[in-house]
């Protein structure tokens, strides 16, 4: 795993804006060459280099659980710069389950928290679709292949999967450092109960997911023509994506996370697909609005020898749930070890006109705005993340205030 993650941190910027009134591309042209000069990638091999990547992220997280239909529990926040993920969030910690459906159902019961929380989940089919997420689930949930007849707990929510091998997100809302406690005893109540755990072991990603997996109709021929795709195809297709990255932050998550079916648009586009590799699992736009910047209101790109300031409503119109303003460095797309990296409504307060004004510098201002530290002489970008949007309502950017 750490081949890919570390290629994908080397060559891909996450690139989660939102705008609005975009339009699907249905027409998807092939072979054609970038300004920077790779050739575009076929539509099969943007889809075999998505298929491939997660895939292998299974294989790899099973073997970290101890084996498939196993809870894997994150403990700690990746504040130290060190995470293998690109662009962490520090909103919460994270529960994962390689679920294996080979010889049954899997139900996960999830206890009730308290009000106020954010607490979700989020289950991703092989191909790397959104198969269900929800906010603040209880009780029992199961899940079940398609097309089987399964036995299911009473009372228990039923979740079809495609395939043998979904893979199940918990995230439980962390919102303050001493809050890192509650969020662990949260994990603990979270009960897993399968016929059974295995080894996963892969040796041919794309025909493992075609054998295992019932493939939508509209991309079985064309995944299956890149049955042999081979480590070598996916380091030529991150290549691509990873100097085609800054045009996808006009449009971002939208249609890089959705169903198959999704109404987002860009959804049904190949390249959009595999783009959304580069932020591994992320949610549909109805559960979260991802907006990065990389560049200040005058187009210039955000660098530590440059003071930046930036006001925001303590409220966002159009957040339904809670916001978060987080800073990356450019260089390794993480988190600046030993430096606070987060802003959010639990560690500012809104001033008489009921904003908070952010100011990013080397030097703590000492001006009554929050200060974020960044280095020197390195670029840096920041995201702010929305949960439970308003999609016909997105808060604006900074900028635009």
């Amino acid at each position: 795993m750490k081949t890919l993650t570390y290629l994908i941190i080397s060559s891909l910027i996450i690139v989660t804006a939102i705008s609005c009134g975009t339009k699907p591309n249905k027409e998807t042209k092939t072979n054609t060459k970038t300004a920077a000069g790779p050739e575009r990638p076929s539509d099969a091999d943007l889809m075999a280099f998505k298929v491939y990547h997660h895939m292998h992220y299974m294989v790899t997280t099973a073997e970290q659980a101890g084996g498939t239909n196993k809870l894997l529990h994150t403990k700690q926040l990746p504040t130290e710069g060190t995470d293998p993920v690109v662009t962490p969030a520090l909103d919460h910690i994270y529960s994962k389950v390689v679920v294996d459906l080979s010889e049954g159902p899997v139900t996960v019961e999830y206890p009730e928290i308290e009000e106020g929380r954010y607490y979700s989940i989020h289950i991703t089919d092989q191909e790397h679709y959104t198969i269900f997420d929800e906010i603040h689930p209880k009780g029992k949930y199961t899940i079940v292949r398609k097309g089987q007849n399964m036995d299911v707990p009473i009372g228990a929510t039923v979740i079809e999967s495609p395939g043998d091998y979904p893979h199940l997100f918990i995230r439980v809302q962390v919102q303050t450092a001493e809050d890192l406690t509650n969020a662990h005893a949260i994990q603990e109540k979270i009960k897993l109960s399968s016929a059974g755990s295995k080894t996963l072991v892969i040796d041919n990603y794309i025909k493992h997911t075609i054998e295992t997996h019932d493939v939508y109709p509209q991309n079985k021929e064309t995944l299956a023509s890149k049955v042999n795709f081979t480590n070598e195809d996916y380091l030529r297709v991150s290549q691509y994506i990873g100097v085609v990255a800054p045009k996808f932050g006009k449009t971002g998550n939208i249609g890089m996370f959705g169903a198959i079916d999704s109404d987002e648009p860009n959804s049904n586009n190949a390249e959009y697909r595999a783009a959304a590799i580069v932020g591994h699992l992320g949610f549909p736009l109805h559960h979260a609005f991802y907006r990065p910047f990389f560049a200040n209101c005058n187009g210039e790109v955000l660098n530590g020898d440059k003071t930046e300031a930036y006001t925001i409503p303590y409220k966002p119109e159009g957040c339904g749930l809670f916001w978060s303003i987080t800073r990356y460095s450019a260089l390794t797309r993480n988190t600046l070890p030993g430096k606070n990296d987060l802003f959010n409504a639990y560690n500012t307060k809104p001033d008489e006109n009921g904003n908070i004004t952010i100011t990013f510098s080397v030097e703590d201002p000492n001006d009554g705005t929050y200060w974020m530290p960044v280095n020197a002489g390195e670029p840096y970008y920041f995201v702010a993340r929305y949960y439970k949007p308003d999609v016909n309502n997105l808060p604006k950017e900074p900028c635009k205030q």
